[in-house]
């Protein structure tokens, strides 16, 4: 209904809404996994990550394989057997064709083969048609503060919701990245209120509120940003020239920006509203050895005003100084970590989490030293980070473990929180500064309980 909704004047847009449908004739995932399956299909993707050998190798397949949808029971399996080595190379190959590197959404590595990837997935996970492996339940400590976990559902059960940010009022904003829409959470009532974004194909993504209670909006398929005044209930647009990943609002009024997919060069970009100006910035990044994108990622802004920006294939921590326009790279201390959503602590220390590697990483300007920091459950894959200076902790949303994590620095420690919902891949998280309380959106692609969350201490 959505696609046939819209005329078709653009590919890439249309490719985009058809994606989920894709994944889900690819993965034989429903909606609603969970009645009458079998125990393993209820383990996490941790889990069955754990069944692949370590090294450089699974850290790509990481990054290649799990960032949309999770690696469970029903992607390794179909009709409670493993997958053949035909299907898998069979199944790849779609992939490829929907998210290759040749594609409008390229992320996965162009080096990536699906005969040499079914090989090796069938020689890690087991012999053809024999039954999908139960691994052990990871077995963690438990958690030495308690916290306290509320739910609510998304309206539409098949959207995506990308970031999350508390408003002024204390209403939750979300991007409904796959309907193009805007919902507002009032946590008070439950109840939830819907704007749609006049553009077609608008897939919104990243997220910034300002004092006044605007929206400012990354929008995708347009490669626009958008501001909304939810009073006036006005939109305004500028075209950017790239589909935009991260946002950071300035304190000056700049609007910063980077290229999900931009290369040779990799660029991050600023809109000064006031005059419609739009400054793009080349980040003096090697090209990658297989001549794909280092896929810039995160983007955050110390309290120095300098933007830290992560590399997710590159595996770089970017420092740009806006004063002076002058970058500076520096190599995660793994190969092939995967930083993903990293966050900036009041103390200026930078918080990396590294997807593929299983670790949360910190970076000392001052020193420009990092340290590394096993997580407590192997293959949780960390996808993003905030930090609570003022508490004293470092919150980290996981992609395949079902779980949040928080880390005490002094103490070099973790407390582990399973989440309430199973195969809740934590695709972006907001912190209330004032309350403490912490915001996270289950985001899985396709749509598996998609579901807005309130963690309060």
């Amino acid at each position: 209904d959505k696609v046939s909704s819209h005329p078709n004047p653009r590919l890439p847009e249309m490719r985009f809404l058809l994606l989920p449908a894709m994944l889900v004739a690819l993965t034989g995932c429903a909606p609603e996994p969970d009645a009458g399956v079998e125990p393993q299909a209820r383990l996490s993707s941790s889990e069955f990550l754990g069944l692949l050998p370590e090294g450089e190798e699974k850290r790509r397949f990481i990054l290649d394989c799990t960032g949309c949808h999770q690696f469970d029971a029903q992607i390794v399996g179909v009709e409670g057997r493993l997958k053949s080595q035909a299907e898998w190379q069979t199944h790849i190959e779609r992939m490829l064709s929907y998210a290759g590197a040749q594609t409008s959404f390229p992320v996965m590595s162009p080096s990536r083969d699906a005969g040499q990837t079914a090989a090796w997935l069938t020689a890690s996970l087991g012999a053809e048609a024999s039954a999908i492996p139960a691994p052990e339940p990871a077995h963690v400590e438990a958690a030495s503060r308690p916290v306290h976990f509320t739910e609510w559902v998304l309206p539409d059960s098949m959207d995506l919701p990308h970031d999350i940010e508390p408003d002024p009022a204390g209403r939750i904003v979300i991007t409904g990245q796959l309907s193009g829409r805007m919902y507002v959470l009032d946590p008070e009532s439950g109840a939830f209120s819907r704007h749609e974004i006049p553009v077609q194909f608008a897939n919104p993504r990243a997220l910034s509120i300002d004092e006044t209670g605007v929206w400012w909006v990354l929008l995708g398929g347009p490669q626009q940003i958008a501001r909304f005044d939810p009073v006036a209930e006005d939109w305004r647009f500028w075209d950017i020239g790239m589909h935009p990943h991260s946002i950071v609002r300035e304190g000056g009024g700049r609007i910063w920006f980077n290229g999900h997919f931009t290369k040779d060069p990799e660029q991050i970009g600023a809109l000064d509203p006031a005059t419609d100006e739009v400054r793009l910035f080349d980040v003096p990044s090697p090209v990658m050895p297989d001549g794909g994108t280092t896929m810039p990622y995160g983007l955050r802004q110390g309290p120095d005003g300098i933007l830290w920006g992560t590399q997710l294939i590159g595996g770089r921590l970017i420092r740009f100084d806006p004063r002076n326009e002058d970058f500076r790279l520096y190599e995660l201390p793994t190969t092939v970590s995967g930083p993903r959503r990293p966050d900036v602590g009041s103390d200026g220390i930078v918080w990396i989490p590294e997807y593929a590697a299983g670790k949360l990483a910190g970076f000392d300007p001052a020193t420009e030293q990092f340290s590394e920091y096993e997580l407590p459950i192997s293959d949780a894959l960390p996808y993003v980070v905030r930090s609570d200076a003022e508490r004293g902790w470092v919150w980290i949303g996981t992609a395949g473990a079902d779980a949040l994590l928080r880390f005490y620095p002094d103490e070099e420690r973790f407390d582990v929180y399973p989440l309430p919902t199973a195969r809740s891949l934590v695709r972006h998280m907001a912190l209330d500064r004032t309350s403490g309380d912490l915001w996270l959106s289950y985001g899985n692609f396709p749509a598996i309980s998609p579901k807005i969350v309130r963690v309060r201490p």
